[in-house]
């Protein structure tokens, strides 16, 4: 049961931010996935890709990083 209590700690200490960093890169991913074959989508995939993969590492950086306010 350690492992909830982390994850609670690690969900109580995200912020505002935390969750439009979230939120974009989720849209993201959506877009490449889920219109795969749309031409804009395909032209500037790599910029996508970038994108996403940096607001991951700074979401991720962010997570394991924070500590919970009580």
């Amino acid at each position: 049961m350690k492992i909830f209590a982390w994850a609670d700690q690690k969900v109580k200490a995200n912020t505002v931010w935390d969750i439009g960093i979230l939120k974009i890169f989720c849209v993201l991913v959506g877009m490449i996935i889920g219109a795969y074959l749309s031409e804009f989508v395909l032209r500037f995939e790599g910029w996508f890709l970038v994108v996403s993969l940096v607001l991951l590492i700074v979401l991720m950086v962010r997570l394991f990083t924070s500590k919970a306010n009580k």
